[in-house]
């Protein structure tokens, strides 16, 4: 397909394309985004399918290689967020996206015919560049949407992960059970792929901008590498305080390790004529309190999908008010509710981003999440009160993904898109990595039966919650004083001459 090719002036008009050439027709542009949220329906089918997958694979791997067999995933995908952005920002979306298909179709071939936990642990790494997606799509969609669109189409894709989280199970339980063996699962994930990613490339056109003369962009390869190493190994350290103690050198190595080439970077790229991130802009008010916000405002919404599961599927037990020994089937029929609402309240979102400001909109997410986390932290000795609250935490997760990817659209200018919206992924990735050695340290506090399942007391998950609403809180009050984003989303025309 013919390159869309920028003009220096492009983006200043509303209701123009971002980056040059003529303005298509409302349907294709619908077309585009529903193309590009097609393939990134492999941010959420890497992690969601392999859950019901798990106990099939437990005849091949031990019990505590299978946790990984998740989680390796999911920490690669948060620490390259950032740099998937900067290539995007560098090397084109098409580019990138279609590199991003080969990785992911290498590594569900490889984790289909996988014979070891090594080779399994290549496969799910190849496929954490899919899960990684979210930031280069939000630029994508700031780059060639006409800039009207863009609020909405950012709240999208709230609602493609929620449509992915409804159906993945399902699709999950066919496969496994036509075919007995996790490894369908693997097939169906390059399959997909293979499929979605030559529709990706004719469709779907390389958005370029005009080069300063002059100048050359590049990838700061060493302060990359430094980041993303660093990122990943603060994760991993965190995530290994799950099982071990803090003191453990499976835990310290890591951090300290991780701090030290966070550090370094720091120090790097102040040296650098193109550095992976613009630490000038990052040291804005803007861009740093829209991170800090998505990191506390991501505690809430990350945190309730892990905490409510275990709570539903924990039996009867003396001395506790909860408890009602639901299947994982269960579980999903009554959690429908938090995803319906969050995959409804994600285009809503973004209109309202459109119509008063994402800030406004960040504020509705905390104080919904706040009352929530309120309401379920008194009240969860009946199944009708997960039903309703779930409805109240489902507003706030489709408004925090509606929002933050907004307000960063509006803090920053068009070459820093990729790499700023992946910090923003970065962040709410982290939280969801941090939160549950957090809530495993508070509930280990308040055991009131022990054994290989223990029971926790009723007060410890009221704690739990706490947590939560005070998180929110604290992402109220800052957004409460942003500066910025306090008028209707501009799809980043407000930034653009940044």
């Amino acid at each position: 397909m013919t390159e869309a090719r920028a003009t220096p002036t492009a983006g200043t008009d509303p209701g123009a394309p971002a980056l040059g050439g003529p303005e298509r027709s409302t349907g294709y542009y619908i077309f585009l985004i529903v193309v590009v949220l097609l393939m990134a329906e492999t941010t959420v089918h890497g992690a969601i399918l392999l859950y019901s997958a798990l106990p099939y694979m437990a005849s091949s791997f031990t019990a505590a290689q299978l946790p990984w067999i998740i989680t390796v995933t999911l920490l690669v995908a948060a620490a390259v967020q950032p740099l998937m952005g900067k290539l995007a920002d560098v090397f084109g979306r098409k580019r990138l996206l279609m590199a991003v298909a080969v990785l992911y179709i290498a590594g569900s071939v490889i984790g289909a015919v996988a014979g070891s936990f090594a080779l399994m642990m290549v496969a799910r790494v190849l496929q954490a560049a899919a899960v990684a997606l979210p930031g280069v799509i939000y630029s994508f969609f700031r780059d060639y949407l006409p800039k009207r669109m863009v609020p909405i189409s950012v709240g999208m894709f709230s609602t493609n992960i929620g449509i992915s989280a409804i159906v993945a199970p399902f699709i999950a339980g066919g496969l496994l059970h036509g075919f007995g063996d996790y490894r369908s699962i693997f097939w169906f994930s390059a399959i997909y792929m293979a499929v979605v990613a030559p529709i990706v490339y004719f469709i779907i056109p390389e958005v370029r901008r005009v080069k300063e003369p002059g100048t050359r962009q590049s990838v700061d390869l060493l302060g990359s590498a430094m980041f993303t190493a660093g990122a990943g190994l603060i994760l991993f350290g965190i995530s290994a305080a799950s099982t071990a103690s803090w003191s453990s050198m499976s835990v310290v190595l890591p951090l300290v390790l991780g701090v030290a080439l966070l550090v370094a970077f720091v120090f790097a790229e102040r040296r650098i004529r193109q550095p992976m991130i613009d630490l000038k802009l990052l040291g804005g008010h803007a861009l740093r309190t829209t991170l800090l916000v998505s990191l506390f405002a991501g505690v809430m919404t990350a945190t309730w999908s892990y905490v409510v599961p275990q709570i539903l599927e924990t039996h009867p037990h003396d001395g506790i008010d909860y408890g009602f020994g639901l299947t994982a089937t269960e579980v999903g029929l009554v959690t429908l509710s938090n995803g319906i609402l969050s995959m409804a309240c994600g285009p809503l979102g973004g209109y309202l981003t459109k119509r008063t400001s994402p800030r406004l909109v960040m504020l509705l997410c905390c104080g919904t999440g706040i009352v929530a986390s309120l309401l379920l932290a008194f009240w969860h000795n009946e199944l009708w009160h997960y039903i309703v609250f779930g409805l109240v935490m489902g507003v706030a997760s489709g408004f925090y993904y509606a929002s933050g990817p907004n307000l960063i659209i509006e803090a920053v200018p068009s070459r820093l898109t990729g790499v700023s919206t992946g910090l923003q992924a970065f962040t709410s990735a982290f939280a969801g990595s941090a939160m549950p050695v957090v809530v495993a340290a508070v509930l280990a506090a308040n055991v009131l039966a022990g054994g290989a399942k223990p029971v926790y007391a009723s007060h410890g998950y009221t704690y739990v919650f706490l947590i939560l609403a005070v998180a929110g809180a604290v992402a109220f009050v800052m957004t409460l004083f942003m500066r910025h984003g306090r008028q209707p989303a501009t799809g980043g025309v407000a930034s653009a001459q940044h």
